[in-house]
């Protein structure tokens, strides 16, 4: 669907050319808008419609609900600006810095964001469909921006941005970084993702019908009630994926990486206890290193085994049973680890990198860092892992990294996190009564109540 911006049959195709503000220009026009958005005494929304203001310095300014329709503002400084309601309809946005920016809600049809950096914009609620600007001249309508007027966010930066419910049908996202960015409900109807890296997205309740994904990196993203309805997975990764009521039989999964279902389960995990056994034993010379990366282990019994420094990326451990289990050095990043028990397990030094440990029982972890021959400690990484509701209580989590970690609702009673970075993350409802915070980094962290 292409939207049409019409302009009076009489007015001429010069009055839609992009001008340039004078700096004192510019700096009223914001002031006036900046009074008009506090419903001050003569303030005046900004009209900025085709004005050429590329590598203008707009750094944390207020312009929520301005007119921006048409602007030129590529390699525009936007960064901590608050658009909120604006009209960027056909605006061309090329390399903008975008870090930081409030778009909730804005209108976005038809915009370039071809190389824009948007790491933690707000772009939720924004509509990002297709649109093209037209005005009308001798009785035909005359188009003012080329191409079809799809949105373009092509080689985009928006690691950790918010584009909750925002509208993307037909838009061009190619060879984007859209890493642990929010999507939750959002529309991409017929949309180009091929290429994208959506490693940690949480795309749950997304529409992807018809869209194109192809090539798309989407490990560790949630996608749990997204329509896939002819949609193009082909050659996508999709490992620690959490596929939860989605139906794949509409989906094109040709040469698509998926988690592997084993047929003599056992049997492979017991083949690979023994080879791992000795290759701990004879330190490598012998055996081979335990491997069960992107195997479904559904429910499994390992408790009390020793997988230390063994590779179980991508693995599905969804309620299994790890208790007393050693992991010390082991990769168990985008791991979907939702229910499981590691009550009393050894976890030092292990990578649990955007893992999902949702209600899985930490109680009495030993996660503190593994000592190493040079001295140095290995910390446990808990990076940007999905911890909601995880019972960590009097788990040791010494100089972890949990920056980014998701702890809503955790327990947390009497754990250890002493010089643990817990930058950014999120601990809203987090149990922290008797917990040990000596020294850690809390900046940036959301949510974050001590018992007195």
């Amino acid at each position: 669907m292409v939207i049409a911006l019409h302009a009076a049959a009489d007015m001429s195709r010069n009055h839609f050319q992009e001008r340039r503000l004078s700096a004192a220009e510019l700096q009223r026009t914001l002031k006036l808008h900046e009074r008009y958005v506090h419903s001050q005494t003569g303030g005046a929304r900004a009209c900025l419609k085709f004005v050429d203001l590329s590598h203008a310095d707009l750094n944390g300014r207020l312009l929520a609900g301005a007119d921006l329709t048409g602007a030129r503002l590529e390699h525009a400084d936007l960064s901590g600006v608050d658009l909120t309601g604006a009209c960027l309809f056909g605006a061309n946005l090329c390399k903008a810095n975008l870090a930081r920016a409030n778009l909730t809600r804005a209108d976005l049809r038809g915009t370039t964001l071809r190389g824009a950096m948007a790491q933690h914009s707000i772009l939720s609620e924004a509509d990002l469909r297709d649109g093209s600007l037209v005005h009308a001249k001798n009785g035909e309508l005359v188009a003012l921006t080329t191409g079809e007027g799809n949105a373009e966010l092509s080689q985009a930066e928006m690691m950790r941005s918010d584009l909750s419910r925002a509208k993307l049908s037909n838009a061009f996202i190619l060879q984007s970084d859209l890493r642990d960015t929010d999507l939750r409900s959002a529309v991409f109807v017929r949309a180009d993702l091929s290429g994208s890296d959506l490693t940690g997205c949480n795309l749950e309740g997304a529409d992807l019908t018809e869209a194109n994904l192809s090539g798309a990196k989407l490990e560790g993203a949630i996608l749990r009630h997204a329509l896939l309805r002819n949609t193009n997975l082909a050659r996508a990764t999709l490992l620690g994926a959490l596929l939860d009521d989605v139906d794949l039989s509409m989906a094109n999964l040709t040469g698509a990486e998926v988690t592997r279902h084993l047929n003599d389960l056992e049997g492979v995990i017991g083949q690979t206890l023994r080879e791992h056994r000795e290759w701990i034993l004879t330190n490598g010379r012998k055996g081979r290193r335990g491997d069960l990366s992107a195997v479904d282990l559904t429910g499994q019994d390992l408790s009390n085994l020793n997988f230390s420094a063994a590779m179980l990326k991508h693995a599905v451990l969804r309620n299994a049973n790890l208790a007393g289990t050693v992991l010390a050095m082991a990769d168990l990043s985008t791991a979907d680890l939702r229910g499981a028990l590691l009550l009393g397990a050894d976890l030092r030094g292990a990578c649990f990198e955007r893992a999902t440990l949702n209600g899985a029982n930490l109680t009495n972890v030993t996660a503190s860092p593994m000592a190493l021959r040079s001295g140095d400690g290995w910390p446990s990484n808990f990076s940007k892992a999905r911890m909601v509701q995880v019972n960590a209580a009097s788990g040791d989590f010494t100089g972890a990294r949990l920056d980014d970690a998701d702890l809503r609702h955790a327990n947390l009673q009497g754990a250890s996190l002493g010089r643990a970075n817990l930058l950014d993350a999120r601990l809203d409802a987090a149990d922290l009564r008797n917990a040990n915070l000596d020294d850690a980094d809390l900046r940036g962290a959301t949510g974050l109540k001590l018992s007195v």
